[in-house]
């Protein structure tokens, strides 16, 4: 990465519903002058029909709680395709979106798993390959997949939903906190069918992932990944539960790490509601990675 990646999780905040603290234009032009430059949308989930109810249909896609496809058709807010594309433009320095999949106390891997299973371990033909082809054209500023899997851990299943994922166009990022012969594995794999399509890794270094340190998992995928290129390759995550100033001190304990391309902040709703505002985060991140 050439650029330093100042990056913020966003979660109902950028979706159009009356429960938001403020319009999401506001929202929007906030963030296009707040000193982030990526935004990555959380989180993405994946219809199932097992452990809920009501049932699902297995392979839709939840924005949050809210059905935005169904059987390969755009169901969301009509509004909204047009506001994530308007976030991208003139003036914004906001340069790339991406789009989370999965997060802590869910399922997606699971039913990713259980997908690919039940179609002689492949993802043709199936609704979830349906609901991303429709994703891409609806959103086309979003072009990179976060994949956050905090479960299940199935890797033959995880690299072919990947493998799917980039041979529709996306790119890919990893968003681990443990684990990481799983994360490394995956790497390879990758690595080796697809080699450039994993461009970064989200590296939480809060709760779960307190005490994580960008250079330890730079070197661990290294000793795996032969010849691995990890200069810049991490961002380092941290929370809104730390004030600004803490999260600069934990950027600060990274700067100079070869390994660290940029910091991510957990999320910029917690920005609106009254953690602090977004650009007094983004600078904190700036100011520690120095």
């Amino acid at each position: 990465m050439s650029d330093t990646i100042i990056a913020v999780y966003a979660e109902g905040a950028l979706y159009p519903s009356a429960s938001n603290p403020q319009p999401v234009p506001t929202t929007i032009t906030q963030l296009q002058t707040s000193g982030f430059n990526t935004l990555i949308l959380g989180l993405f989930h994946i219809g199932r029909d097992y452990s809920i109810s009501p049932p699902q249909i297995t392979g839709d896609l939840y924005y949050n709680d809210t059905l935005v496809i169904s059987k390969g058709t755009y169901v969301g807010d009509a509004a909204w395709p047009n506001l994530i594309d308007s976030i991208i433009g003139s003036g914004s320095g906001v340069t790339q979106i991406c789009a989370s999949i999965g997060g802590g106390g869910v399922m997606d891997y699971e039913t990713i798993q259980n997908i690919y299973a039940a179609n002689g371990n492949s993802f043709s033909g199936t609704n979830l390959m349906l609901s991303f082809q429709t994703f891409r054209s609806t959103f086309p500023a979003i072009d990179i997949i976060d994949l956050d899997c905090e479960e299940t851990y199935d890797q033959p299943s995880f690299v072919a939903f990947c493998q799917m994922l980039i041979g529709l166009g996306f790119k890919i990022t990893f968003c681990p906190y443990t684990y990481q012969d799983f994360w490394n594995g995956a790497l390879k794999s990758l690595n080796t069918s697809n080699p450039g399509a994993v461009v970064w890794w989200n590296l939480q270094c809060y709760d779960g992932g307190y005490g994580n340190v960008p250079d330890t998992w730079a070197a661990s995928i290294r000793s795996v990944v032969s010849g691995f290129n990890t200069n810049g390759f991490i961002v380092a995550g941290d929370w809104t539960n730390d004030t600004p100033s803490g999260v600069q001190t934990l950027m600060s304990s990274f700067s100079g790490q070869a390994s660290v391309g940029g910091g991510f902040l957990w999320t910029l709703d917690n920005m609106i509601d009254g953690a602090g505002s977004m650009s007094a985060f983004a600078q904190a991140v700036t100011n520690g990675l120095g």
